[in-house]
């Protein structure tokens, strides 16, 4: 009651990397992200429709070292059953989220959580997940338990 017909008819779309899905999973309306694109055996997985694993010559070197790990047997059906869509980011687009993010907000994520930043800030997203499609809102889950400070800030530095 009370709620505006727009509101009622919006949707929220979610970005997450995708090795949060056991946590987030009562969530997860719409879109989930996973980096990079040599590590995105969720994106392989969730296209061939069944688990599969990493290529044998990725070297899994990714600033998200939070996402370098495989979907297992309680994840896996959540990401085949319930993820709409998974956009992949590059490696500078996680740095320049994750840099935007302590800049702005002061807060300190790792860039695992930076993926999903760069993923709502895409092109890719900008053109699946419109506001006329029905999607006003885009929420991001943040997390910054597994960051080396001093060794992002260089390859940040890096960047330029």
């Amino acid at each position: 009651e009370g709620e505006s017909e727009a509101s009622s008819n919006s949707a929220t779309s979610y970005c997450i990397g995708l090795s949060d899905v056991e946590i987030a999973a009562g969530r997860i309306a719409g879109l989930a992200s996973r980096t990079p694109v040599l590590t995105s055996f969720f994106k392989r997985s969730r296209e061939a429709g069944e688990l599969l694993g990493h290529h044998e010559d990725n070297q899994l070197n990714s600033v998200a070292d939070g996402l370098k790990t495989t979907l297992g047997p309680n994840t896996w059906p959540i990401v085949r059953d319930l993820v709409d869509d998974i956009i992949t980011v590059s490696e500078e687009g996680i740095l320049r989220a994750t840099k935007l993010i302590w800049e702005r907000l002061k807060v300190c994520i790792e860039p695992s959580a930076g993926v999903g930043v760069a993923v709502a800030m895409s092109d890719e997203f900008a053109s699946k997940y419109r506001m006329e499609d029905g999607i006003v809102n885009v929420g991001v889950i943040l997390c910054g338990g597994n960051v080396d400070i001093i060794q992002t800030c260089k390859l940040m530095e890096q960047m330029g």
